[in-house]
């Protein structure tokens, strides 16, 4: 094919195999053939070949495909069905738990494809969903998620994992659980593990499970403001007693920013420790924390749901941002596109502070919980499909988030988003 060149982007130097500086972006000229990225030079130091195909840039800012780690596809888009009018968490289990009747495989198939859709027109290259797994619904949720993952193969790497109580997989049924999961490729255990007396041994069970079958697993942990909420600290430690060989993720973990600043510390070393991987889901817990009270109070939320990214990143701790919930009753809105998790986050967590961790936090960082290694940078080898921004300092970039986009090296069906009356 055809070597094309994009002269004078501005890339994230976090993101780049530039060594590290002072800027935060680095002006560059990069060179892709076959869809994939074959050189990354300073900004006019090469010069371009007489067939190649050149696109000048005049120094926007160009982001690698982006990644959402952390979502539902098989909950999207069933808001205008099943809304949750008090945008409560234990209300949206209720009202989505109804809505299971109507998750036939066209069902399931039809809102999937809306949401790839969505998710590669504005410039996901790889998603990671949880897919509610239980007997009367699970087998089908999951040969839906699989139907999708074929159909997108080469446009969207699509993961799944399972999400039941974790308490499911002591039970008969448990077995049945993971082998639906995993009799698909790109798969994982998952579940949402509660505080209780059994928890530990809970625990132990699912990861001799999940090492049984050789395979890793993500978790729905801590999801609340309760500071005696505390499972990420007993998977940390079970972990390390068992010394669990495959890569662990959890999800949300918003208790530990309630907690006291020495207990939250330590807690964040043992999952160093265990090289335990966090996902947080800004725009989803702004929503549903802090809503209710013991009093019954309905308005201003005192707090805003967020995890201790800062202080997780700064441990060293792989983090990421995503998505999470689309336009059903754990989240009103949405659209899978990271760019707006991208913005929302940095605002919500003030990571305004440290730009290249934000970055990263919407591609590499989900490329290494997601074992994708040729996603996530700007660098020969990698996957050569691209986001340009009109903006040129990250200041614009985050002033205007609605800004035009351009999709460089995506599928040519991924130039708009679909209209929602196809839904």
């Amino acid at each position: 094919m055809t070597e094309s060149i994009l002269k004078n982007a501005r890339i994230p130097r976090s993101l780049s195999p530039f060594p590290q500086g002072e800027s935060v972006l680095v002006d560059c000229d990069i060179r892709i053939q076959d869809g994939l990225i074959t050189a990354v030079d300073p900004a006019g130091s090469g010069h371009a070949s007489e067939t190649a195909s050149v696109n000048d840039l005049q120094g926007r800012i160009v982001m690698p495909g982006f990644l959402d780690a952390h979502v539902h596809i098989d909950k999207a888009f069933t808001w205008d069905r099943a809304p949750n009018v008090r945008g409560e968490f234990w209300d949206a289990i209720e009202l989505l738990s109804k809505d299971k009747e109507n998750w036939t495989a066209e069902d399931l198939y039809r809102r999937g494809t809306f949401a790839l859709r969505c998710a590669e027109a504005h410039g996901s290259v790889a998603l990671r969903t949880h897919v509610d797994t239980g007997l009367d619904w699970g087998e089908v949720s999951h040969d839906a998620m699989q139907t999708l993952r074929q159909e997108w193969a080469g446009r969207i790497d699509l993961q799944t994992v399972s999400l039941c109580g974790i308490e499911s997989y002591l039970e008969p049924a448990g077995r049945r659980i993971a082998e639906w999961t995993l009799k698909h490729p790109n798969a994982l255990l998952g579940g949402m593990p509660q505080m209780n007396p059994d928890l530990d041994k809970q625990l132990r069970y699912f990861f001799d499970l999940a090492a049984e079958m050789g395979v890793g697993v993500d978790l729905h942990v801590d999801e609340n403001g309760n500071a005696e909420a505390e499972c990420l600290r007993h998977i940390a430690q079970i972990v390390l007693e068992k010394e669990f060989p495959h890569p662990v993720t959890c999800g949300h973990v918003c208790s530990l920013a309630v907690q006291d600043a020495e207990r939250a510390a330590s807690t964040i070393d043992l999952v160093r420790e265990a090289g335990v991987q966090i996902i947080s889901l800004p725009l989803c817990n702004l929503y549903l924390q802090g809503r209710p009270t013991e009093t019954g109070h309905r308005g201003t939320p005192r707090w805003r749901g967020v995890t201790l990214l800062h202080e997780l990143h700064d441990a060293g701790v792989t983090t990421a941002c995503a998505s999470d919930n689309v336009r059903d009753a754990f989240y009103a809105w949405g659209d899978f596109d990271m760019f707006e998790v991208f913005t929302q986050s940095i605002r919500i967590a003030h990571l305004d502070t440290k730009p290249a961790a934000a970055c990263a936090m919407v591609t590499s960082g989900p490329a290494a919980i997601m074992g994708l290694s040729q996603y996530g940078k700007i660098a020969v080898g990698m996957d050569a499909r691209m986001v340009a921004f009109a903006a040129k300092s990250f200041n614009e970039l985050l002033s205007r988030p609605n800004q035009t986009r351009e999709l460089i090296g995506y599928h040519s069906d991924a130039s708009s988003v679909p209209a929602y009356d196809e839904l």
